[in-house]
């Protein structure tokens, strides 16, 4: 059997897109922690002052405030959650590529790489897709 470049270079990319994808997951779990605890701040003394002669209505903000962060911090640790496991998944996949076994796992790797990086996952699936009759 013939060994082309292509599943080669589909795994490399497909590797690529997996570190950053995992590196990338963790960032935002550990921000998604900070943004959590701004949501402890008490903005309450802060907001009377600012607020001023504005009106009773600015007592409500702090709770707004609590909310919206409480909220940020639950989106961003679900979307870092699921960034993680598409790189975990596309670096398996960038291994197996590499390796010329289990195509499945190589596409699945290369597919779930495109949400991570668009472009290199584009050309991921193409070579990997196009090296699919290397596979044992």
């Amino acid at each position: 059997m013939e060994r082309t470049w292509k599943p080669t270079t589909g795994g490399i990319l497909t590797i690529i897109t997996g570190i950053m994808g995992i590196a990338g997951g963790i960032l935002v779990i550990i921000a998604s922690r900070w943004v959590h605890l701004l949501g402890s701040i008490d903005w309450s003394g802060w907001i009377e002052e600012w607020s001023g002669p504005w009106g009773p209505g600015a007592a409500d903000i702090p709770n707004m405030i609590g909310d919206i962060v409480g909220i940020s911090a639950t989106v961003l640790l679900i979307a870092g959650i699921v960034v993680l496991v598409f790189g975990a998944i596309a670096l398996a996949g960038g291994i197996s590529a590499l390796k010329r076994r289990r195509w499945g796992l190589s596409l699945a790797g290369a597919i779930l790489s495109l949400p991570i990086m668009p472009v290199l996952g584009v050309l991921a699936i193409i070579f990997i897709a196009l090296g699919r009759h290397e596979y044992e």
